[in-house]
């Protein structure tokens, strides 16, 4: 369908998707904060201790990654198929979109993680100095915590599901 301003809905339709627009950001802002609130939760309770650090974190359960494309894409055909009857092209990037993020999750960044350990573990009876020299950073040690298990997506799927499904219904029914 091809839009212009002769269209007698053009107006009404392009606030509509402005207002879409705004919706589904908000959405996935939600999302993300749950997903790395969760983690706070599930970091205090494993270490005994509040970990609010891991309000800043990758990697971890849930995914907040995945939780917040899965909420973009969840949200935007909700409201596409509500409004326009379809979906159009904008979804199909979306899914797209979403697929690379969480492969590349799951993917490279655990495998980074992974090689991270490794070479901490390999300097760690090196002095501080040659660490930083080799890049390990002002602690002397490379980050650890970057992607995700299968477990840890699909927490991110379901907190993502769930906040795209409930916030999409009530934006829908009470705007």
């Amino acid at each position: 369908m091809i839009l212009t301003d002769k269209t007698p809905w053009y107006g009404e339709l392009t606030d509509l998707i402005g207002l879409r627009a705004i919706q589904i950001i908000i959405l996935s802002i939600i999302s993300l904060t749950v997903c790395q609130l969760l983690k706070v939760l599930l970091f205090s309770i494993r270490d005994k201790k509040f970990a609010v650090n891991a309000l800043f974190t990758t990697g971890g359960m849930p995914s907040s990654h995945t939780g917040t494309v899965i909420t973009l894409v969840i949200s935007l055909g909700i409201f596409q198929f509500n409004d326009l009857g379809s979906l159009d092209f904008s979804f199909a990037v979306a899914l797209i979109f979403a697929i690379v993020t969480i492969h590349d999750a799951m993917g490279v960044r655990y495998e980074a993680s992974k090689h991270a350990k490794i070479l901490n573990n390999l300097v760690a009876d090196e002095e501080l100095e040659v660490k930083r020299q080799l890049g390990f950073g002002k602690k002397g040690k490379l980050k650890e915590l970057l992607g995700h298990k299968i477990v840890e997506v699909i927490g991110g799927l379901i907190v993502g599901t769930l906040v795209g499904i409930v916030g999409s219904f009530l934006f829908i029914n009470f705007s």
